[in-house]
């Protein structure tokens, strides 16, 4: 009996590039369904504890976008439109272009290489940062446009549906609340007769 009789033959091993790839925690795996980007009708934490709007209204959270086409740094909202109870008081489309439009004006006030950004970084460096002392930053300045737009859509479209959008500056840029009466229903509109 020789030595090589206790040997095993081998069997055909996959090459490297056909085995699956193996994760070292399977936890960080990244999952994207509907239910990673929003969590419809949670409490209303915007609002005071002992507050009656606490009980009658739902907050719709859409949260923030990691694999959005962006730098990781540029906070960005999940375009995927939650449905129930958001398309009780909005369309598809609306939802869409609320989204495309917040993110558009994110990208402008936190894209560190625009050029609004590059050029309040350069007469920093040279006032000494003084500069900011006395001018509002770029950065500063578009965050207040989106601000003043979230007011303005709110106040123009919103109130009248009964919803409004929570700025994402209270929530730190993590996600886009929306506002929803509860129960969810949508307030009736004057007919013209």
């Amino acid at each position: 009996m020789s030595s090589t009789d206790n040997i095993a033959p081998v069997k055909d091993v996959p090459s490297q590039d056909e085995r699956p790839l193996q994760l070292a925690d399977p936890r960080w795996v990244p999952s994207i369904t509907r239910r990673d980007y929003f969590l419809t009708h949670v409490g209303n934490p915007h609002v005071p504890a002992d507050s009656t709007c606490r009980s009658c209204t739902r907050i719709v959270r859409i949260h923030r976008d990691y694999v959005y086409p962006r730098e990781i740094n540029i906070p960005a909202f999940s375009p995927v439109f939650p449905g129930y109870p958001l398309s009780v008081f909005m369309t598809e489309s609306e939802f869409l272009d609320l989204v495309h439009e917040v993110n558009d004006q994110l990208d402008q006030a936190f894209c560190p290489m625009s050029v609004g950004n590059v050029l309040d970084g350069c007469i920093g460096v040279v006032t000494c940062w003084l500069w900011e002392y006395v001018f509002t930053s770029y950065h500063i300045r578009k965050a207040s446009e989106l601000e003043s737009f979230i007011e303005r859509l709110n106040e123009d479209v919103y109130k009248a549906r009964g919803m409004k959008v929570i700025s994402p500056r209270r929530t730190g840029y993590l996600s886009l609340d929306i506002q929803v009466p509860y129960p969810f229903i949508r307030p009736t509109r004057a007919h013209n007769t």
